[in-house]
């Protein structure tokens, strides 16, 4: 049987005989009230997709890398850091300094390869933001939230 509590959370008991146990107030509801209370407005159904778009949106750019002379390059925040590094350094980048890249082979790290790698992170930071913001309003006006298909226009991860 279900309950729902006067903040109209849900309840559910096997026996009956457990109802004292529920929060002052609660009252007996149908399987049916039980299932409507359970679904989220569309309110809540849209911050549910928004959070999942932003998942997504985030994970490629701090896991998906980038691609640059054919080689992806990690886009981890430490990776990241190592990267801007490097740009700042310039010219007095070590010579023959190798960089390992994702698929574990290494290149020889130059300024301009340095500046490249950099270009292109922001490069999938604005194509990932952009299309999670596309996504966002598509979202929103679509009927079923819940049911919005956000898989299209993102920027090309490592591996796939």
């Amino acid at each position: 049987m279900y309950y729902k509590a006067p903040n109209n959370t849900i309840h559910h008991l096997d026996k009956d005989s457990f109802a004292y146990l529920l929060p002052a107030g609660s009252i007996p509801i149908t399987d049916e009230e039980a299932e409507q209370l359970r679904k989220p407005n569309i309110e809540q159904a849209k911050a549910q997709m928004w959070q999942k778009i932003k998942t997504e949106r985030d994970f490629r750019t701090d896991q998906g890398g980038y691609q640059v002379n054919g080689k992806w390059f990690h886009s981890d925040q430490k990776s990241r850091s190592q990267q801007l590094g490097l740009v700042l350094m310039g010219a007095k980048i070590p010579l023959n300094l190798q960089w390992k890249t994702m698929d574990g082979s290494f290149v020889t790290m130059t300024a301009t390869l340095a500046q490249q790698i950099f270009a292109a992170a922001a490069a999938i930071d604005q194509a990932a933001f952009a299309n999670a913001e596309a996504h966002k309003i598509a979202m929103e006006a679509s009927k079923n939230p819940l049911q919005y298909d956000y898989s299209s226009g993102w920027p090309a991860i490592y591996g796939k």
